[in-house]
């Protein structure tokens, strides 16, 4: 499901401009490759620290299906500051947004009969199209580095969006007890802390940019009410953000494994979706 969406554009790496000067195709495909590692960087230095649902120490520009690895790369570009490396983002983010719409049949669970909790989660997918929508605001808001989004969103965008919600929604993405169902008690501790924590954040993530883009306009009703999230917030930020094994172990120690019989009830942002509606958060 993940890697179709965009693999037109992975036959395609001249998408991702300056272009190769080799004739020799061997050079110019470490040339591109060199280049996605180059943005990727650039992602995760000066994007990552204010919308941080992407593990980074499992992070593989050779592993990572099309559609992701180009929505970071997208975004890496555009931060650059760079303007011939923005109009080759923005040029980019045309190509996956062709893709993204007109494969929603693969990604859009939102009004499939049967759609629920023990569906594949295709995380990888609405990962990308989250930061897609991030990107369209970016664009649309004319900064640079507006890491904020103060900003409007598009109609397009904002149906896209919607999409987006209403699917994690009709999957049950937002409740705890069917985060935990998608481990065994036999899944390496790690890897299980490591997948709880991607779904926790990529789910705040969501509701982070849907809060901004309703506050827009107070009146509405919110794309994502707080309401809704019915799991923990994330921990252990340290532990999240380490790359190297040192820093993992280190970190490790004073973060318990997840406890996969403990929804952990009393915990869950929903409890508190009063108190953060009264800040506008």
């Amino acid at each position: 499901m993940d890697a179709s969406i965009a693999e037109e554009q992975e036959q395609h790496p001249s998408s991702l401009i300056p272009r190769s000067s080799s004739p020799n195709p061997k050079e110019s495909q470490t040339y591109y490759l060199e280049k996605r590692k180059q943005f990727a960087h650039c992602y995760f230095e000066v994007f990552h620290p204010f919308w941080p649902f992407i593990h980074k120490a499992t992070f593989d520009v050779h592993q990572e299906t099309p559609l992701l690895l180009q929505s970071i790369v997208a975004l890496g570009m555009w931060t650059s500051g760079e303007r011939s490396t923005q109009s080759a983002a923005v040029e980019l983010h045309g190509n996956l947004d062709f893709a993204i719409r007109d494969q929603r049949e693969k990604w859009d669970a939102s009004e499939v009969e049967g759609a629920c909790s023990t569906c594949f989660w295709p995380i990888a997918t609405y990962q990308a199209i989250l930061l897609h929508v991030i990107f369209s605001v970016l664009v649309k808001s004319e900064k640079a580095v507006n890491l904020d989004l103060k900003a409007s969103i598009s109609a397009a965008d904002l149906t896209l969006l919607k999409s987006l919600v209403r699917s994690c929604r009709r999957l049950g993405m937002f409740f705890y007890p069917n985060i935990l169902a998608k481990y065994k008690q036999s899944d390496l501790p790690g890897f299980v802390w490591v997948g709880v924590e991607e779904i926790k954040r990529f789910n705040i993530a969501l509701y982070k940019l849907c809060a901004k883009l309703s506050s827009e306009n107070p009146k509405d009703r919110p794309l994502l009410p707080a309401g809704e999230l019915q799991f923990p917030l994330p921990s252990n930020d340290s532990l999240w953000n380490s790359v190297e094994r040192h820093e993992w172990e280190a970190n490790a120690k004073r973060e318990d494994t997840v406890s996969l019989g403990d929804d952990f009830q009393a915990k869950w942002i929903s409890n508190f979706a009063d108190v953060l509606g009264f800040f506008g958060v």
